[in-house]
């Protein structure tokens, strides 16, 4: 009979004893086992180990990641219905680490093609916080649109469209008596109107009460002039006719406005060049060289000669808080104006002529103060001391409010490395200053706008509307620079994410951006100088908003950027004409991109039918294509002369080779 401990142990030999599973050979589990007894060695058994559990899938162990995370935006109330399709790329396998596990965010976009999970690579996502991320769709884009071959759009009379001439066609031989081409006294007295109302509130260097009466004189006999005088004179015309549109032209002077606009530069040339403008002493002669610069202040010739002039300034010593010998008040004060507007033209020229160039150091802006807040009427020639400064707007509003970020430029060290990631972007991968520090000096730059600027302004006053544009403008176009995606470094999968605020912050900002560009160029001042002043960066404005509409369907805020961008195809047909531009052609791709997640956005919230829906300028992009699919077409149907295809000679086809033979036989 077997004892229940000879059963027990038989019961755990059920696997071969460790010799034998070593030499793997079949063991009898006996005790010993027949093999260990025939060798006379010790025949132990021992517990086998644990059996290693079955490796699952790939498919198997993703699905069960996104069910753990399904669970857990179940659990904080998130909506990821329209998701359930979508796949989840390897680099996103992150791990569980308790409750505060780390999870990727919904794309917030409303795009279902575009819709998928993303995070930024080391990016913490708070599950209590519920920051989402989400993938920038403008850095899909292609090259083309992310690095615009032109910044702007010219419009119809868009002044920079007749830049100025080589100086040898403005100055040809046997040219008339510079007194033959002054206008008539009345034409002349409506060039100073069109100046004092259009120009001079942006420019302020000359003082508006003297030299009026001095041109009102010097109209009715202008042979007997001096010479400074008719450079001043001939400048005002230029720089007055240059905003004008052809038809203002036209029905003012009776002239068209290219034959005004080369009579008056070539005259202005003439007078600068009979004043010796090159090598002068005299202040007159240099305000008159600068008023022709800003005629023209995006050219090259203007980058150029703002060096000269800037030369001519510093032999005069307008750098210089004390000159020698002493000068009155109120020539020092126009000397200060002038200097000041002198390194404005240098500064940017050479933004628009090099790009990627810096501002200039502030050792090149010398040690004079910047202009007062006061009237041209609280400045006198025979004044022996300043007057007391306003509190409040002046005349003065908007040179000093463009001139402030001069003087925040010596009170601060911050706007040096805020330009440098405006202007060049970040070097190598590494920012000149943080974000966090940008955005801090762009707050600082907007409280010191609205505390010394506009808290007193009035809107209704056109002067304080384009001031507030202008610093509107500033403040938000360093923004749309601070948070766009190109100065943002990418993932290791190449890509850029944001968060919902940053997105929104940056798309407000782009779309701020373009309606304070466009109702500066509707006031009343001159057009060039405001678009001079804020520089060009009209079409990267444009692409960032359409390409971010493509996930933004509604809205107050998304109605206005499509009124923005159905003006400007109003306004530019060839955006529409050109197909063979292949810039024009992809912008026009991007734009029916959008319009189509803006299309089932109304037909589903309004009820309306599609042809009701869709503006003009879509079915025109759409008629286009069209038209150039159908001439595609038709160009690949026309035969080729060269092919033996138009014989109809194809394999496999039934032909009647008598027929042929007795043609070539005849």
């Amino acid at each position: 009979m077997t004892s229940p401990a000879a059963t027990d142990q038989r019961e755990l030999r059920k696997h071969a004893c460790s010799t034998c599973a070593r030499r793997k050979v079949k063991c009898d589990r006996g005790d010993p086992c027949s093999n260990c007894l025939k060798s006379r060695i010790p025949c132990l058994y021992e517990a086998p180990a644990s059996s290693r559990p079955r490796k699952r899938a790939g498919d198997e162990d993703l699905l069960a990641r996104l069910a753990v995370y399904e669970d857990l935006m179940r659990k904080h109330n998130v909506d990821f219905s329209r998701y359930t399709h979508t796949w989840v790329p390897e680099t996103l396998d992150l791990k569980l680490q308790g409750r505060n596990s780390q999870i990727p965010a919904l794309l917030t976009s409303k795009n279902p093609s575009d819709s998928r999970l993303s995070l930024p690579e080391n990016a913490e996502v708070d599950v209590e916080r519920s920051d989402q991320y989400s993938q920038c769709l403008w850095f899909n884009l292609s090259s083309e649109l992310k690095h615009p071959p032109i910044q702007s759009l010219r419009r119809k009379d868009d002044p920079f469209r007749h830049p100025t001439p080589p100086l040898q066609l403005v100055c040809p031989n046997g040219h008339p008596e510079l007194h033959a081409l002054h206008p008539e006294p009345r034409h002349i007295f409506r060039f100073w109107q069109i100046f004092v109302e259009q120009v001079h509130p942006i420019t302020k260097i000359v003082h508006a009460p003297t030299l009026q009466q001095r041109i009102l004189e010097a109209s009715w006999n202008t042979p007997l002039a001096p010479k400074s005088l008719t450079a001043i004179m001939f400048a005002i015309y230029t720089v007055a006719v240059t905003p004008m549109s052809s038809a203002d032209c036209q029905a003012s002077f009776g002239e068209t406005r290219d034959t005004l606009l080369m009579r008056y530069r070539g005259a202005t040339v003439q007078a600068l060049m009979a004043a010796e403008f090159l090598t002068t002493r005299e202040l007159e002669v240099l305000q008159a060289f600068v008023l022709f610069l800003l005629a023209d202040p995006e050219s090259y010739l203007t980058s150029i000669l703002a060096g000269a002039a800037i030369k001519l300034g510093q032999r005069l010593g307008l750098h210089r808080e004390n000159t020698d010998p002493p000068v009155s008040f109120f020539e020092k004060e126009m000397r200060i104006r002038l200097w000041w507007q002198l390194r404005c033209i240098d500064a940017r020229s050479r933004t628009v002529c090099t790009p990627g160039i810096g501002p200039p150091p502030e050792s090149e802006f010398g040690d004079v103060r910047l202009p007062l807040n006061v009237n041209d009427a609280d400045l006198h020639p025979d004044m022996a001391e300043a007057p007391i400064e306003h509190d409040g707007p002046t005349e003065m509003l908007c040179v000093l409010l463009k001139l402030e970020v001069f003087g925040w430029q010596r009170r601060s060290h911050k706007p040096p490395g805020l330009f440098d990631n405006i202007i060049q972007g970040p070097a190598r991968g590494k920012m000149s200053m943080s974000r966090d520090d940008a955005k801090e000096a762009i707050n600082e730059l907007e409280q010191i706008y609205e505390k010394k600027f506009l808290r007193k302004c009035d809107k209704n006053i056109p002067l304080h509307g384009l001031a507030c544009t202008i610093a509107g403008f500033i403040i938000t176009r360093m923004r749309f620079k601070v948070y766009h995606p190109r100065w943002r470094a990418a993932n290791g999968c190449g890509e850029v994410h944001m968060t919902r605020e940053e997105s929104d912050i940056l798309f407000d900002s782009a779309v701020t951006s373009l309606e304070l560009m466009n109702a500066g160029l509707r006031s009343k001042f001159s057009s060039h100088l405001f678009t001079h002043m804020i520089l060009r960066v009209q079409l990267d404005l444009y692409i960032y908003v359409i390409s971010d509409l493509r996930c933004r369907c509604a809205g107050d805020r998304v109605g206005v950027a499509w009124t923005l961008v159905e003006d400007l195809y109003n306004e530019h047909p060839e955006l529409i004409e050109d197909g063979a531009n292949t810039f024009f052609v992809a912008l026009g791709d991007l734009t029916l991109e959008a319009w189509e997640a803006r299309k089932k956005e109304l037909l589903q919230s309004q009820n309306v039918r599609e042809y009701d829906t869709t503006p003009q300028f879509i079915r025109s992009l759409w008629d286009e294509r069209e038209k150039r699919n159908v001439e595609r077409v038709q160009m690949s149907a026309i035969p080729d002369p060269h092919s033996l295809d138009n014989l109809w000679l194809t394999e496999g086809d039934d032909l009647n080779w008598n027929c042929w033979n007795g043609l070539l036989q005849f």
